[in-house]
Protein backbone atom coordinates (compact mmCIF):
# COMPACT_ATOMS: atom_id res chain seq x y z
CA UNK A 1 0.00 0.00 0.00
CA UNK A 2 1.05 3.58 -0.51
CA UNK A 3 1.74 6.16 2.13
CA UNK A 4 -1.02 8.09 3.86
CA UNK A 5 -2.33 11.20 2.13
CA UNK A 6 -3.80 13.74 4.49
CA UNK A 7 -4.42 11.06 7.11
CA UNK A 8 -6.22 8.75 4.66
CA UNK A 9 -4.58 5.71 3.11
CA UNK A 10 -5.37 5.64 -0.62
CA UNK A 11 -6.68 2.50 -2.27
CA UNK A 12 -4.62 0.65 -4.87
CA UNK A 13 -6.96 1.95 -7.54
CA UNK A 14 -6.41 5.51 -6.35
CA UNK A 15 -2.66 5.04 -6.62
CA UNK A 16 -3.25 3.76 -10.13
CA UNK A 17 -5.04 7.01 -10.79
CA UNK A 18 -1.94 9.04 -10.07
CA UNK A 19 0.16 6.83 -12.33
CA UNK A 20 -2.20 7.20 -15.25
CA UNK A 21 -2.65 10.93 -14.76
CA UNK A 22 1.09 11.58 -14.65
CA UNK A 23 1.71 9.61 -17.81
CA UNK A 24 -1.30 10.69 -19.83
CA UNK A 25 -0.80 13.37 -22.48
CA UNK A 26 -3.73 14.45 -24.64
CA UNK A 27 -3.20 16.85 -27.56
CA UNK A 28 -5.40 19.92 -27.51
CA UNK A 29 -6.27 19.56 -23.84
CA UNK A 30 -4.98 21.15 -20.67
CA UNK A 31 -5.25 17.73 -19.04
CA UNK A 32 -2.52 15.16 -18.71
CA UNK A 33 0.93 14.99 -17.15
CA UNK A 34 2.05 18.18 -15.46
CA UNK A 35 -0.77 20.12 -17.08
CA UNK A 36 -3.37 17.84 -15.47
CA UNK A 37 -4.64 20.22 -12.81
CA UNK A 38 -7.64 18.52 -11.27
CA UNK A 39 -7.15 17.07 -7.78
CA UNK A 40 -6.40 13.45 -6.97
CA UNK A 41 -8.73 11.75 -4.52
CA UNK A 42 -8.85 8.64 -2.42
CA UNK A 43 -11.86 7.82 -4.60
CA UNK A 44 -10.56 5.47 -7.28
CA UNK A 45 -12.85 6.75 -10.00
CA UNK A 46 -10.78 9.95 -10.27
CA UNK A 47 -8.26 8.00 -12.31
CA UNK A 48 -7.60 10.85 -14.65
CA UNK A 49 -6.83 13.37 -11.90
CA UNK A 50 -3.40 14.57 -10.85
CA UNK A 51 -1.36 13.96 -7.71
CA UNK A 52 -2.95 14.48 -4.30
CA UNK A 53 -2.86 18.07 -3.14
CA UNK A 54 -3.31 19.67 -6.55
CA UNK A 55 -6.24 22.05 -6.76
CA UNK A 56 -8.86 22.43 -9.53
CA UNK A 57 -7.71 24.72 -12.29
CA UNK A 58 -9.11 28.22 -12.00
CA UNK A 59 -10.28 30.17 -15.01
CA UNK A 60 -10.38 33.90 -15.58
CA UNK A 61 -12.22 35.68 -18.37
CA UNK A 62 -10.12 37.61 -20.85
CA UNK A 63 -10.71 41.38 -21.09
CA UNK A 64 -12.58 40.89 -24.37
CA UNK A 65 -14.79 38.18 -22.91
CA UNK A 66 -15.51 40.26 -19.81
CA UNK A 67 -16.45 43.15 -22.09
CA UNK A 68 -18.79 40.85 -24.00
CA UNK A 69 -20.58 39.82 -20.82
CA UNK A 70 -21.07 43.43 -19.77
CA UNK A 71 -22.39 44.22 -23.24
CA UNK A 72 -24.92 41.37 -23.02
CA UNK A 73 -26.03 42.57 -19.58
CA UNK A 74 -26.66 46.07 -20.90
CA UNK A 75 -28.42 44.75 -24.00
CA UNK A 76 -30.80 42.68 -21.86
CA UNK A 77 -31.39 45.56 -19.44
CA UNK A 78 -33.47 47.40 -22.04
CA UNK A 79 -34.93 49.94 -19.61
CA UNK A 80 -31.57 50.74 -18.02
CA UNK A 81 -32.85 49.56 -14.66
CA UNK A 82 -29.38 48.57 -13.52
CA UNK A 83 -30.43 44.97 -13.00
CA UNK A 84 -31.83 41.99 -14.89
CA UNK A 85 -35.28 40.58 -14.26
CA UNK A 86 -36.01 36.87 -14.48
CA UNK A 87 -36.90 37.13 -18.18
CA UNK A 88 -33.89 39.36 -18.86
CA UNK A 89 -31.63 36.72 -17.34
CA UNK A 90 -33.11 33.98 -19.54
CA UNK A 91 -32.43 36.04 -22.65
CA UNK A 92 -28.86 36.70 -21.51
CA UNK A 93 -28.20 32.98 -21.04
CA UNK A 94 -29.51 32.26 -24.53
CA UNK A 95 -27.21 34.92 -25.95
CA UNK A 96 -24.11 33.65 -24.13
CA UNK A 97 -24.63 29.90 -23.92
CA UNK A 98 -27.17 29.09 -26.61
CA UNK A 99 -29.86 27.51 -24.46
CA UNK A 100 -32.88 28.66 -22.48
CA UNK A 101 -32.45 28.02 -18.74
CA UNK A 102 -35.00 25.79 -17.04
CA UNK A 103 -37.44 27.07 -14.44
CA UNK A 104 -35.38 25.38 -11.74
CA UNK A 105 -32.19 27.11 -12.87
CA UNK A 106 -33.91 30.49 -13.12
CA UNK A 107 -35.49 30.02 -9.67
CA UNK A 108 -32.12 29.12 -8.19
CA UNK A 109 -30.43 32.19 -9.66
CA UNK A 110 -33.15 34.64 -8.71
CA UNK A 111 -33.36 33.28 -5.16
CA UNK A 112 -29.71 34.21 -4.70
CA UNK A 113 -30.32 37.84 -5.63
CA UNK A 114 -29.64 40.48 -2.99
CA UNK A 115 -33.01 41.02 -1.24
CA UNK A 116 -32.41 44.77 -1.29
CA UNK A 117 -32.50 44.84 -5.09
CA UNK A 118 -35.22 44.09 -7.61
CA UNK A 119 -33.13 41.84 -9.81
CA UNK A 120 -29.70 40.57 -10.79
CA UNK A 121 -26.99 43.23 -10.55
CA UNK A 122 -24.10 43.40 -13.00
CA UNK A 123 -21.68 42.07 -10.38
CA UNK A 124 -23.96 39.13 -9.58
CA UNK A 125 -24.52 38.45 -13.27
CA UNK A 126 -20.78 38.38 -14.02
CA UNK A 127 -20.15 35.99 -11.13
CA UNK A 128 -22.86 33.61 -12.34
CA UNK A 129 -21.62 33.70 -15.93
CA UNK A 130 -18.04 32.99 -14.84
CA UNK A 131 -19.14 29.95 -12.83
CA UNK A 132 -21.27 28.66 -15.72
CA UNK A 133 -18.31 29.09 -18.05
CA UNK A 134 -16.05 27.10 -15.72
CA UNK A 135 -18.60 24.27 -15.60
CA UNK A 136 -18.90 24.32 -19.39
CA UNK A 137 -15.13 24.17 -19.89
CA UNK A 138 -14.75 21.39 -17.31
CA UNK A 139 -17.40 19.30 -19.06
CA UNK A 140 -15.75 19.87 -22.44
CA UNK A 141 -12.43 18.64 -21.05
CA UNK A 142 -14.07 15.52 -19.62
CA UNK A 143 -15.61 14.87 -23.03
CA UNK A 144 -12.18 15.34 -24.64
CA UNK A 145 -10.63 12.68 -22.40
CA UNK A 146 -13.53 10.28 -22.90
CA UNK A 147 -13.30 10.66 -26.68
CA UNK A 148 -9.55 10.08 -26.60
CA UNK A 149 -10.09 6.66 -25.03
CA UNK A 150 -13.15 5.78 -27.08
CA UNK A 151 -10.94 4.88 -30.03
CA UNK A 152 -13.73 3.10 -31.90
CA UNK A 153 -16.25 5.94 -31.46
CA UNK A 154 -18.82 3.66 -29.86
CA UNK A 155 -20.00 6.11 -27.22
CA UNK A 156 -18.84 3.92 -24.33
CA UNK A 157 -15.66 2.44 -22.84
CA UNK A 158 -15.01 -1.23 -22.18
CA UNK A 159 -12.69 -2.91 -19.73
CA UNK A 160 -10.33 -3.52 -22.63
CA UNK A 161 -10.24 0.24 -23.33
CA UNK A 162 -9.21 0.79 -19.70
CA UNK A 163 -6.53 -1.89 -19.93
CA UNK A 164 -5.07 -0.33 -23.06
CA UNK A 165 -4.97 3.10 -21.42
CA UNK A 166 -3.15 1.80 -18.35
CA UNK A 167 -0.76 -0.34 -20.40
CA UNK A 168 0.43 2.76 -22.22
CA UNK A 169 1.41 4.71 -19.13
CA UNK A 170 1.50 2.29 -16.18
CA UNK A 171 2.33 -1.18 -17.57
CA UNK A 172 3.22 -2.58 -14.13
CA UNK A 173 -0.29 -2.19 -12.73
CA UNK A 174 -2.06 -5.46 -12.00
CA UNK A 175 -5.16 -6.63 -13.82
CA UNK A 176 -6.94 -6.65 -10.46
CA UNK A 177 -6.26 -2.95 -9.89
CA UNK A 178 -7.46 -1.99 -13.36
CA UNK A 179 -10.61 -4.06 -12.88
CA UNK A 180 -11.23 -2.33 -9.53
CA UNK A 181 -11.02 1.09 -11.18
CA UNK A 182 -13.31 0.02 -14.02
CA UNK A 183 -15.96 -1.36 -11.66
CA UNK A 184 -16.02 1.83 -9.62
CA UNK A 185 -16.58 3.95 -12.72
CA UNK A 186 -19.19 1.57 -14.17
CA UNK A 187 -22.15 2.98 -12.21
CA UNK A 188 -24.85 0.59 -13.47
CA UNK A 189 -22.62 -2.50 -13.59
CA UNK A 190 -23.37 -3.26 -17.24
CA UNK A 191 -19.67 -3.75 -18.08
CA UNK A 192 -19.73 -0.56 -20.15
CA UNK A 193 -18.73 2.95 -19.08
CA UNK A 194 -20.96 5.52 -20.74
CA UNK A 195 -20.07 9.19 -20.88
CA UNK A 196 -22.63 9.73 -18.11
CA UNK A 197 -20.80 7.20 -15.90
CA UNK A 198 -17.47 8.77 -16.77
CA UNK A 199 -18.61 12.34 -16.17
CA UNK A 200 -20.14 11.41 -12.82
CA UNK A 201 -16.90 9.76 -11.73
CA UNK A 202 -14.83 12.79 -12.70
CA UNK A 203 -17.16 15.26 -10.98
CA UNK A 204 -17.55 13.07 -7.89
CA UNK A 205 -13.81 12.89 -7.48
CA UNK A 206 -13.46 16.65 -7.95
CA UNK A 207 -16.04 17.30 -5.21
CA UNK A 208 -14.44 14.81 -2.84
CA UNK A 209 -11.00 16.43 -3.06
Amino acid sequence: MGEDIGGVRPSSASLAAGSLARGLQLPGSGLGGRGFCYPDSVVAVTMFFSEAGARPRTWEASPSEHKKWVKVFKACDEDNKGYLSREDFKVAVVMLFGYKPTKIEADSVMSSVNPNTSGLSLEEFLSIVRKKKEVQLHRNEIRHIFTAFDRHYRGYLTLEDFKKAFRQVAPKLSERTILEVFREVDQDSDDLVSFKDFEYAMNYGRNEA
